[in-house]
């Protein structure tokens, strides 16, 4: 297992860094796998349409593959994470593309081409040393919001342990602790990188999927009703949601992404919980260890909050 010498914050420091500010605007960077559904492109947009709370400084392709991409979708089955952390990097600008110049375009890095599982060594990414070098030189806690497999992340982590003094790491992934499996693709994707979140120390908020950011649902027609015939952006997603794989007969989507950046707008519509830093074994269920730092994990969020402004922000895109 590829292991760093992480400095050890104290509970005082800890806190203070996964507290979000309550005024003015908060640095992020999004790390994202962004063409493997549409909730990424959803939150990145959602994220920027808020420049009044979030300075959104950095965008970064994370690695993915996947292989439920079936005929007449526009997807095609992705099978090695270069190819999927590249699909996201053209995806991230397709997004921006749609987007109104409301405040300055982040800066777009191409991230991982491989696992930290199976690999003997961290790659130093361009989103790598992006988000190294400016965790080194933010002058308030950086929110790092990550949303696809951690892999960019546990590389910064293992190259520069010292970014832990300075960032605060908001994670979809794993399942609820107290979900009967951890079956979830965030955290299956990169094993070894999902660990590094845990084991390093870093001041982290674990968002988990099934048990709490399934709450997140909608559907085709209800994006298309809101969406379609607004904004440049809210057009792109009433037109991609029904191409996206994960569409059948009376089934709904989980917008699972938004949940992260729902976070730093309002912590208020969430309802956490400090734990012990759970430990993933080999079969990927969870093990607990109460000398282990503290996280803080999300047990419920106010679903029709983030959503109500999420929609109006998209539809009045173009407004802005």
């Amino acid at each position: 297992m590829l292991t760093a010498q992480w400095p050890a914050l104290t509970l005082e420091k800890r806190m203070s860094l996964m507290s979000i500010p309550e005024g003015g605007r908060v640095p992020v960077v999004i790390d994202s796998d962004t063409y493997n559904e549409i909730d990424d492109q959803i939150a990145i947009a959602w994220a920027y349409l808020h420049p009044e709370r979030i300075d959104l400084q950095a965008v970064y392709a994370a690695p993915f593959t996947n292989h439920f991409f079936g005929e007449g979708n526009s997807h095609t089955d992705v099978n090695d994470p270069a190819t999927g952390m590249t699909l996201s990097f053209e995806e991230i600008h397709r997004v921006f593309e749609k987007l109104p110049a409301c405040q300055a375009l982040p800066e777009i890095f191409k991230g991982a081409t491989r696992y930290l599982t199976g690999s003997d060594m961290p790659e130093c990414s361009p989103a790598v040393a992006d988000l190294i070098s400016r965790a080194r030189s933010a002058t308030q806690t950086l929110q790092v919001l990550s949303i696809g497999a951690p892999t960019n992340i546990a590389n910064a982590l293992l190259l520069a342990p010292d970014i832990i003094e300075k960032i605060h790491l908001i994670w979809l992934g794993g399942n609820s602790h107290d979900w009967k499996d951890n079956q979830e693709f965030n955290l299956m994707q990169d094993i070894a990188a999902s660990r590094v979140l845990f084991d390093s120390g870093v001041a982290l908020t674990q968002v988990p999927c099934f048990g709490v950011a399934n709450c997140m649902a909608t559907s085709v027609p209800e994006m298309q009703f809101y969406f379609a015939n607004t904004s440049r952006i809210g057009r792109y997603f009433a037109e991609i949601a029904p191409r996206c794989p994960w569409i059948g007969f009376a089934s709904r989507k989980v917008i699972w992404d938004i949940t992260t950046v729902g976070y730093v707008l309002d912590p208020g519509w969430y309802t956490c919980e400090y734990r012990p830093a759970p430990l993933i074994n080999d079969n990927l269920n969870w093990s607990f260890d109460n000398r282990r730092h503290l996280i803080r994990v999300v047990k419920f969020i106010e679903r029709d909050n983030l959503f109500k402004d999420l929609f109006r922000k998209i539809i009045d895109a173009d407004k802005e």
